[in-house]
């Protein structure tokens, strides 16, 4: 079990030598914690601190031959922690060490789970304190108080001491902030920090204590990292069998349960609305739990609330599955956890590759809705979220591996993400589109309605009573006859009406072609930042509709899209994101 290295930082004169010597006394019966000696350049009867004095020449011979952890220079003087204190922290003893602000990303990169303890107090007191040190001139200090200190990095795990009161207040403060009850799974991180395996009860451990608050987020990150670059498949299907038991699971009892997932990211695929109907036609249950945007203008779940209720619990999916085989619920009530919130929060800034943690938590999800057999989708183009064949082949094989392992039947589809899907992009734009093809519209957009006919052609291919011609067959039947619609209605009426009612944002501006032109190819990235401008997801009627698709010969003035928002606001908005970059790459004709 690895020891927590404390960062006491904080500005000269605001009582970090009075708060750690305080703590040292209070604390000098707990064998598991080390307060740091330092190694400085100043005169050992200086005052101040009880330091280790290493002349200039000592101290670089010394850092020359890796004595030092950290080292750092500093009003004229070079100061050190001695690596010996690494030997601590591996017993698993705690380490308070007295550092510059400037060191703070280096301990934490190389010594996790690092703690910063910021000390602070307010100017007044400090230019009294250092006064009272006689250490230097009243200008000397000034220049000291308006220096700029070094930033504490934003992904620190940090906790803020006001020193202004009593020293009696700020030392018992100063304890506490040490947490020195570690949660019971804290060895099990730092053997996933070392890179070695952790197993179902493992991980059933770790993210116990991260549901229940027991770690902050600094250490919550560290381990990311750690599974990020070291969790194999087999540790997958462990991670995702305990990542389910966190989840409101649901039994179905026997038979078969379907399901589907996409791994996003193209603006407008919303097959989920259209599939989830005419498999519900046909017999089969699928009880199909979906997610709100993140980083996209719409999520199946902000769409369908444009026509339904989504914010279902365990109770009410199974009425509206008793009685429709199907539902579209917003997976937030049922499935999402403290870990998801974690993770949206940290990985994104830290860019931190996730690719199997992500598989576990989608199968997890899977497992915890009772599904039995599930199809994913994982659109390939050069803007969606998987950009190469390699990565493609990569995910599709290590979903088939941990599903199968799990007792799921995967079947995983690599479609093409090298456009939109469907003409609206935006919650109420889209739903538009759904309903157009589930009421077979004529204008309905065309690649919508077959990429969601494939679909519920391979889910209902599931039923072992039909073949996959008889399938398709089935598919076009159900869509083309009304009776997906039908369903949905009644999908929509079970699941109850929507939190409010939505229109298309009446705020339009049209983004046209500066000369005869083809569309070559649609930036899916950036069209979604144009809709998300407009006010996309929150907005629910903000968006873009499509009126160019790729192939497309268009002449000058020609509109390529419409923008909508709710507000002149969010128009402005989004007209100056298309300004910079449009997201339609045309060839001159």
């Amino acid at each position: 079990m690895r020891g927590t290295l404390y960062l006491v930082v904080g500005p000269s004169g605001v009582g970090k030598d009075t708060l750690i010597d305080g703590a040292r006394e209070a604390l000098s019966g707990e064998t598991n914690v080390v307060f740091a000696r330092r190694v400085i350049t100043r005169q050992s009867d200086a005052g101040g601190e009880n330091h280790e004095y290493a002349s200039d020449g000592q101290f670089e011979t010394r850092r020359g031959a890796g004595d030092f952890m950290l080292d750092w220079e500093a009003h004229g003087f070079k100061y050190a922690i001695p690596a010996s204190y690494c030997g601590h922290l591996d017993r698993g003893r705690s380490v308070i060490a007295n550092v510059s602000r400037s060191v703070i990303k280096n301990a934490i990169a190389n010594y996790a789970p690092a703690v910063v303890l910021e000390i602070s107090a307010s100017p007044d007191i400090l230019a009294d304190r250092l006064k009272h040190r006689k250490r230097e001139t009243e200008a000397e200090i000034r220049k000291r108080l308006s220096r700029q200190a070094a930033m504490i990095p934003k992904t620190a795990a940090k906790v803020t001491i006001l020193n202004d009161g009593t020293p009696q207040d700020a030392v018992a403060e100063f304890i506490r902030a040490l947490n020195l009850q570690a949660p019971k799974s804290k060895f099990l991180m730092s053997r996933k920090f070392s890179g070695h395996p952790l197993n179902y009860n493992d991980y059933s451990a770790v993210i116990k204590d991260i549901v229940e608050g027991r770690y902050d987020d600094q250490q919550i990150a560290d381990f990311l990292v750690s599974v990020s670059k070291t969790l194999a498949n087999d540790e997958t299907v462990d991670l995702a069998k305990a990542r389910a038991d966190f989840s409101a699971s649901i039994d179905w009892g026997n038979g078969r349960i379907v399901d589907k997932h996409s791994m996003g990211g193209i603006p407008g695929s919303r097959i989920s609305m259209i599939v989830i109907p005419i498999v519900a036609a046909h017999g089969l249950v699928i009880p199909k739990t979906s997610s709100r945007a993140i980083t996209s203008p719409a999520g199946t779940a902000d769409t369908m609330e444009v026509l339904a209720r989504v914010d279902l619990n365990v109770d009410d999916v199974r009425r509206v599955v008793r009685a429709t085989n199907g539902c579209i619920a917003w997976n937030g009530r049922l499935n999402h956890s403290r870990v998801d919130e974690v993770m949206n929060r940290i990985t994104r800034p830290l860019k931190i590759n996730t690719l199997n943690w992500s598989v576990a938590s989608i199968l997890s999800k899977k497992l915890a809705a009772g599904a039995t057999h599930c199809i994913i989708d994982i659109p390939l183009g050069p803007s969606a979220k998987v950009k190469s064949s390699n990565d493609a082949k990569h995910l599709k094989n290590l979903f088939i591996y941990v599903g199968n392992a799990l007792g799921l039947e995967i079947e995983v589809k690599v479609t093409d993400g090298k456009a939109p899907i469907g003409r609206g992009i935006g919650p109420a734009l889209e739903a538009r589109d759904v309903i157009s093809v589930l009421r077979n519209d004529r204008n309905a957009p065309a690649d919508l309605k077959e990429k969601s006919l494939s679909f519920a052609s391979t889910i209902l291919a599931y039923d072992p009573s039909t073949t996959k011609k008889a399938a398709t067959t089935r598919a076009r039947e159900l869509l083309g006859s009304g009776a997906a619609w039908e369903t949905f209605e009644r999908i929509c009426a079970a699941q109850g009406p929507p939190p409010e009612k939505t229109e298309i944002g009446s705020h339009t501006t049209m983004i046209t072609a500066e000369q005869n032109s083809r569309v070559t190819s649609i930036d899916c990235f950036e069209l979604s930042s144009i809709a998300r401008a407009a006010g996309a997801p929150k907005d629910k009627g903000a968006g873009v509709d499509l009126l160019a698709q790729p192939g497309d010969e268009i002449r000058a003035g020609q509109p390529l899209y419409r923008i909508h928002a709710s507000d002149n606001g969010g128009l402005t908005a989004a007209r100056i994101v298309a300004e910079t970059n449009n997201a339609f790459r045309l060839q001159n004709l």
